[in-house]
């Protein structure tokens, strides 16, 4: 959703309900409001806590049967999709992973109720034959009112999802992966790379939310001013201390240790005092450098996130002053760039996934 505004998301919604309607000629008005409620507010007005989401969704699953037939994900917006329960059950999806991906949930684009009636009352005044009803509409507008699929669609279709944010689905080959490791492991240790600004930091704590799991970051664990030689910066990687972070970190996660570190604080030139790292089975690992041999001879799995340049150079001016923009452009990038070079990165043993396949509106 790079560059998405109110305006675009409209549009791709709208193209995308046609297409579900043609797909599904017998939806009523019932199941076209409940398609565009979805789309625009998606998810939140479900969530009221973990443990009741996990409780109705074991309750709903218990009636299903796995189908792998089934498609994983169906999008309804550029911010939200459906996620089938019977496909997730094939997949191994448990009840509290896919509480944790609806709690993880959330959209940059922020609609209310008023835009959902005022999204379907356009669309019934173009002379739209889906929607005719317009007293019914206002329904909508009542904070208490949820919508329903028609009693011909629930026939006809059997519906059993979950409204998830889209990014889930440029995400999930990541979820399947870890979820696969995770079942015959005590303790996994997942790196994600990638080039600067395309949204590692971001992705990192989702995963972590859904596997229940810590975050830490290459970023603290560069080297001291005193070592950035160029001698030292000339070597691929030699930016990072990947010593320090596979001897106070990585190894002593893997042979199941306590994990005690002391984050380094570029702007004072020190070593913070130390921290010791939660009882957690999933630890991810983000950040440029953590491919690094030091470092990856102890991961489990391997993510590596690209972006297309555009992206990323929006995301730095938004969000960097124009000094450290400068900085960027002059020292960082070209660093980290030796470093894919040299290592050839991604490279097969690599996940790929790409930022641009994930929600970033302005």
């Amino acid at each position: 959703m790079y560059g998405m505004t109110r305006e675009l998301f409209i549009r791709e919604l709208s193209a995308g309900l046609e297409a579900r309607s043609v797909l599904r000629p017998s939806m009523t008005q019932a199941d076209v409001v409940k398609d565009i409620f979805q789309a625009m507010l998606g998810v939140g007005h479900l969530l009221s806590s973990r443990e009741n989401v996990i409780a109705f969704l074991d309750r709903e699953m218990r009636g299903l049967s796995p189908d792998p037939g089934e498609p994983l994900f169906e999008l309804l917006s550029p911010a939200w999709c459906r996620l089938n329960l019977r496909r997730a059950m094939a997949e191994g999806l448990p009840s509290e992973l896919i509480a944790d991906m609806m709690l993880s949930s959330e959209n940059g684009i922020s609609f209310t109720r008023q835009d959902v009636y005022a999204f379907c009352l356009r669309l019934a005044r173009s002379g739209d034959g889906r929607i005719t009803d317009l007293p019914a509409l206002e329904r909508i507008l009542d904070d208490r009112w949820l919508p329903s699929h028609s009693p011909a669609y629930r026939e006809a279709f059997q519906p059993a999802y979950r409204v998830v944010s889209s990014d889930w689905m440029a995400a999930f080959p990541a979820v399947r992966e870890i979820l696969g490791k995770s079942r015959d492991a005590t303790r996994l240790l997942v790196t994600l790379d990638g080039p600067c600004a395309s949204g590692k930091t971001t992705l990192a704590q989702k995963l972590a939310m859904v596997f229940r799991g810590a975050v830490l970051h290459t970023d603290d664990f560069v080297i001291p001013h005193a070592r950035k030689t160029p001698k030292q910066l000339a070597i691929p990687g030699g930016n990072c201390d990947a010593d320090r972070l596979a001897r106070e970190v990585a190894a002593p996660f893997k042979c199941g240790r306590p994990v005690q570190y002391r984050r380094y604080d570029f702007r004072n030139d020190i070593l913070l005092p130390q921290d010791l790292l939660p009882p957690v089975k999933v630890l991810i690992l983000e950040g440029s450098y953590c491919n690094l041999p030091a470092i990856r001879e102890h991961a489990d799995v391997r993510l590596f996130l690209e972006a297309p340049w555009p992206l990323r150079e929006a995301r730095l001016k938004k969000r960097e002053s124009p000094a450290s923009l400068r900085m960027f452009h002059n020292r960082w990038i070209p660093l980290e760039d030796a470093y894919f070079a040299a290592y050839h990165l991604p490279d097969e043993g690599c996940i790929p996934l790409r930022a641009s396949d994930f929600p970033d509106p302005e």
